[in-house]
């Protein structure tokens, strides 16, 4: 385990393998230990880093600063606390939110870009209305009535029903996680601002990956971002939100073959 402090708090993350770094960033809920499929599909030739994302699993909550932009500096202070630049970014929904606000303010630490199930423009008024509903049942310090109605959000179908065990794992974990911290970032990505029209500024290459099951993000914001980044292609899974967990396999596939392709 590697705990670096930096931008004002303390991040956890996983650190194994070695070659041209690779940093992971998870979706909202998750962690870095999601990424285990990943990470070992890589680290016999990559050194890689995923991080527990600030007010999420063992990283800290803070009083402040979950906003997009500033998550963005907390990992432009690991890449620089770990000399990194540039590396390969990945990110999940939040973290490819994050990802994207990396490469606009900081392109010197993007070597390259994988996108997954992510999105460039802001959230649908209707569906953060119903999200902040949620919140507000969380922040009066109670998750449990919101447990039942994650998975099918966040996992396809097929994997909550043979992958029974690693779901009430995750659910587990819930359970124990700080809910103001879950709550202040949840909001961050309520509140999040229309970056699409900035893609084209991003010239590191990229690849999007997006899960066709998505409930939150759909596929169509997958192809925004494919289609606004020069030069990016788009691939989709049969997977829903969370397709590093529920196709991992064939999104570690996919992401290691894009990486292998990336001048070093």
């Amino acid at each position: 385990m590697t705990v670096v402090q930096t931008n004002g708090v303390r991040l956890n993350m996983v650190r194994e393998g070695a070659g041209p770094p690779v940093v992971l960033l998870h979706g909202y809920l998750f962690g870095a230990e999601w990424w285990r499929p990943q990470i070992e599909a890589l680290r016999d030739r990559y050194e890689v880093i995923a991080v527990d994302l600030r007010g999420q699993m063992a990283s800290e909550t803070t009083a402040d600063g979950y906003d997009l932009w500033n998550q963005a500096e907390d990992i432009h202070g690991v890449i620089h606390e770990l000399d990194l630049a540039p590396a390969h970014v990945v990110g999940l929904s939040m973290g490819g939110m994050i990802a994207m606000r990396l490469a606009l303010t900081h392109p010197a630490d993007v070597r390259s870009l994988v996108l997954m199930d992510t999105s460039a423009v802001p959230e649908d008024p209707e569906m953060n209305d119903r999200y902040e509903a949620m919140f507000s049942v969380a922040a009066e310090g109670n998750l449990e009535p919101l447990i039942p109605a994650m998975p099918p959000i966040f996992l396809a179908d097929d994997f909550i029903v043979d992958h029974r065990d690693e779901v009430d794992a995750w659910l587990d974990r819930l359970r124990e996680a700080d809910v103001r911290g879950l709550v202040e970032v949840g909001r961050a990505i309520g509140l999040r601002d229309d970056i699409l029209g900035r893609l084209g500024e991003i010239e590191a290459p990229a690849l999007v990956i997006h899960g066709e099951q998505d409930v939150p993000l759909p596929l169509d914001r997958g192809r925004e971002v494919a289609s606004a980044i020069r030069g990016a292609r788009l691939v989709t899974v049969s997977g829903g939100h969370q397709s590093n967990v529920d196709r991992s396999r064939e999104t570690s596939r996919l992401i290691r073959e894009f990486l292998d392709t990336v001048p070093v």
